[in-house]
């Protein structure tokens, strides 16, 4: 009778851990919803840079001194944030990839020679990458002079074909001449007072393809978006863009982007916060949701 008692209370005992294991593992687990967003979504802030000076006077809204570059990359990779591309969105987004968790995007517009000679070196430090907007007619124009003053010079095409195979930079289209401020009555890609859709549509498509076919050929790279000047655009712009076959476009409004593998339009007109010198990195990046 003995044996039979002591024998069930070590059942009973048994049993009860297993009760208690088994509670333990379904606390820990994640409900489905959660790990299924976890996989398949990801909020996406973006940083916009111009040029990089070392000297403090020229320092303004669009151009950061080299130091406060250096505290912002070093301040994510502190944040544990991994850099992303266009390409790596592209990617999770047709479900060839995961993301980390925690993914900021770098991105250097118009392709100043800072980029280049101060940017470059301070990525390779914190081991990211960022994203370098290039205009054709400006690119072509700094080819062809070898200007390289580095406080307002611009990269050529064999820069730029060095700069994308090092890995550090993605090249994407910033048009080829529609970097512009009422050129011709037009404001960047904007559709001009009185064009007509199919006028507007043939500039468009002139001016991006243009680009596209340069790029190819002078820097062996092939852009898959476009970021829109001064952040201009219509209603007809995306349009015609997805037409041409980009997968992306970036804009200058500031929000933080939600990209995910439900909906590829996520990556079109991605939001993008304008990075001024003067502002603490701290505070600038608490607007981005980095804390």
């Amino acid at each position: 009778m003995i044996i039979r008692i002591r024998k069930f209370h070590v059942l009973a005992a048994v049993f009860g851990i297993l009760c208690v294991s088994f509670l333990f593992a379904l606390k820990a687990e994640k409900p489905f919803s959660q790990t299924f967003a976890a996989r398949s979504e990801r909020m996406l802030p973006v940083v916009m840079y111009h040029h990089i000076t070392e000297n403090p006077k020229r320092a303004g809204k669009y151009v950061i001194l080299s130091d406060e570059l250096r505290r912002d990359l070093e301040y994510i990779k502190n944040k544990g944030y991994e850099t992303v591309c266009i390409q790596d969105l592209i990617d999770f987004v047709d479900g060839k990839n995961q993301l980390p968790e925690k993914i900021v995007m770098i991105t250097f517009d118009d392709g100043f020679e800072s980029v280049m000679e101060l940017a470059q070196p301070i990525l390779r430090e914190n081991n990211q990458r960022a994203v370098l907007s290039v205009v054709g007619s400006i690119t072509e124009s700094y080819t062809l002079n070898h200007d390289r003053n580095i406080n307002y010079a611009y990269l050529g095409w064999d820069e730029l074909r060095e700069l994308q195979q090092s890995g550090d930079f993605e090249i994407q289209n910033h048009t080829y001449d529609m970097h512009n401020l009422n050129k011709a009555g037009r404001r960047g890609m904007a559709r001009k007072s009185g064009e007509s859709p199919i006028d507007y549509e043939n500039a468009l498509t002139s001016d991006l393809m243009r680009m596209q076919q340069l790029l190819e050929s002078r820097s062996k790279i092939k852009a898959t978006a476009v970021t829109y000047p001064y952040g201009s655009y219509s209603g007809q712009t995306l349009d015609i863009v997805k037409k041409l076959g980009f997968r992306a476009s970036l804009v200058c409004e500031e929000r933080v982007n939600r990209i995910t593998r439900s909906d590829s339009d996520c990556l079109f007109n991605l939001g993008r916060y304008n990075r001024p010198s003067g502002m603490g990195t701290q505070e600038f990046f608490e607007k981005l949701g980095i804390y």
